[in-house]
């Protein structure tokens, strides 16, 4: 039976990969953009260029070299890079195999508990359904991010933890928990802190002392010569030692409020100045120009810790207690709705075996979901996306129903049965509805916006390496990367009716000041309010037609 549920399940979820990465082939968000601008940059040697505070280099550096050796059209370009990520889905699903494998295969049981142990295919079953749900709801294939490729590492090393734990400490392991988790920092800059509550639990949970340190400093030293790849690079061109500005960043945004949007103009609670900062050139509408060294699609969006250098976070006891008050609600909305049957299908198997077993239980496996843990309460303390902390979840269901038992007996195994088959139903049945709901559009060939918008900027006469100006949407910065565009201004998205319905002569100074840019087209990604204004005849409408497009200099269309 276990083979059974094992085979199939790798059959429908490779099946599934595969429907996605086809269905969203054309997808792109803005920062899948800034990765592939920094994969450009890393396989061209541009190291001025990459080395980015925010984004870590393994996975734009996957993704450049697979550009570079395939060498797309435009218009396929998009469908590589979601090759690569159908790639690294691969490579993240052997990853959990791994990890899932070693949680159940090598359960500790005496003889009386060896009967009475829950059936191998049942936690197979409830872990392939828990994977099925963080990686296509959580974490999603058509996201073009890093964040798929660090859980892969997170798995690994999760799985390298337990064979420690639950085999000889060998020096070998350890070396390759250590190796491991250097590639999963270069893949995503949160796991340099996790690495150290890995090989932390790593040598506490070894049975030999002395083995379990000299194996502990041996990985730690792995880890760091890894990671040395980036960090001390990083450091010496930020002139301070940083592992990555991420953190930083989003507790200045989120818990000290500086000014969203990207402009940067006040630095909220946070202290410092900015060195670079963000030139507002217009007042009403107002526009924000941010050109910059580097050759980014957009450079504000690009490396936004550039621009928000010299400012010094400031730590509020106050607002780091709302901060994670909101972030546990947000768990608790998670844990209460999508993640509703696993919780009560845990309770209920725990009851079948009695109330005095059930602690016992759900401490077997302490080590994994006391990593999933952690990694939750990490991200709690700054800032929450669901795609962030998809494998954290996973490593907590994983380590609670890997260590069930169930009493001996037919009607006992049966009712573990049925409500391990309701578990896998109501875990994953939302995203396996959501990916079967693909099927339907594989007989069409699903609109390329972006290379929609890009084609027609440039039968206007916009070419490669020209400046533009935005007034952003829900198109993003795709269509500049397709087209080799640099964004230098912004009108801001809310201000957007203040653009349209700007006086004619306020419009044209306004357009004047970003011609003094050398900006080359304005691009307005909302359509004009037509109740009340509307766009005048020098405006050309481009793309699916709510986009519109004016040329600040249209005599070069006929050079």
């Amino acid at each position: 039976m276990t083979r059974r549920v094992r085979v199939g399940s790798w059959t429908f979820l490779v099946l599934a990969g595969a429907l996605e990465t086809v269905v969203t082939r054309h997808t792109m968000q803005d920062d899948g953009v800034n990765y592939l601008d920094l994969g450009d940059a890393i396989v061209r040697h541009d190291w001025k260029m990459a080395l980015n505070g925010i984004w870590s280099p393994l996975y734009p550096f996957l993704q450049g070299a697979a550009l570079r050796v395939i060498k797309p059209t435009a218009y396929s370009q998009f469908t590589v890079v979601h090759c690569v990520n159908f790639v690294i889905y691969l490579f993240t699903l052997g990853c959990f195999e791994f990890f899932l494998y070693t949680a159940v295969a090598d359960r500790r049981t005496t003889d009386d508990e060896a009967s009475s142990s829950f059936p191998q295919w049942a936690i197979f079953a409830v872990g392939y359904a828990v994977f099925m749900w963080s990686t296509f709801t959580l974490i999603t294939i058509r996201l073009v991010s890093p964040d798929m490729l660090m859980a892969g590492f997170v798995y690994l090393a999760a799985g390298l933890l337990l064979r420690i734990w639950k085999h000889n400490s060998s020096l070998w392991r350890f070396l390759l928990l250590g190796a491991v988790l250097g590639t999963g920092y270069l893949a995503k800059a949160p796991v340099f802190p996790l690495a150290f509550i890995f090989l932390g639990l790593a040598s506490f949970l070894s049975e030999r002392r002395r083995d379990a340190i000299v194996g502990t400093l041996c990985a730690v030293v792995v880890f760091l010569t890894v990671g040395a790849v980036w960090f001390v690079a990083l450091s010496r061109a930020k002139g301070r030692f940083t592992f990555g500005d991420s953190g930083r960043f989003n507790y200045m945004v989120h818990v000290n409020d500086v000014s969203a949007e990207w402009f940067f103009q006040d630095l909220g609670t946070s202290g410092g100045h900015y060195v670079h900062k963000v030139r507002k050139i217009f007042d009403t509408p107002p526009i924000y120009e941010f050109s910059s060294p580097n050759r980014a699609t957009s450079s504000v969006a690009y490396d936004p810790s550039y621009w928000t250098e010299g400012a010094v976070p400031r730590v509020s006891l106050k607002r780091e207690l709302l901060e994670i008050r909101h972030w546990l609600e947000v768990y608790l909305g998670v844990f209460f709705t999508s993640q509703t049957g696993l919780f009560v299908g845990l309770v209920a198997l725990c009851l079948t075996t009695g109330r005095e077993r059930a602690l016992s239980q759900i401490t077997a496996h302490w080590p994994v979901w006391l990593l999933g843990c952690a990694g939750l309460a990490m991200y709690a303390l700054v800032y929450v996306e669901l795609r962030y902390v998809a494998v954290f979840f996973s490593l907590l269901w994983v380590g609670l129903y890997s260590s069930l038992r169930t009493q001996p007996g037919r009607e006992r195994r049966s009712l573990a049965a049925a409500l391990t088959l309701a578990v896998v139903v109501a875990t994953a049945g939302g995203s396996i509805l959501s990916v079967l709901g693909g099927l339907s559009q594989l007989r069409k060939d699903p609109p390329h916006k972006f290379w929609q918008i890009a084609s027609d900027l440039q039968s206007l006469g916009v070419k490669r390496g020209d400046r533009v100006a935005r007034l952003p949407n829900h198109f993003g910065l795709a269509w500049g990367r397709l087209l080799g565009v640099t964004e230098v201004a912004r009108v801001p998205t809310e201000r957007a009716v203040d653009f349209w319905c700007a006086k004619p002569e306020t419009q044209a100074q306004a357009m004047k000041t970003l011609r003094q840019l050398n900006v080359t087209v304005f691009v307005a990604e909302q359509p004009p309010p037509l109740q009340v204004c509307a766009a005048g005849p020098e405006w050309h409408k481009v793309g699916d037609g709510t986009c519109y497009a004016l040329l600040l200099h249209p005599e070069w269309k006929d050079q």
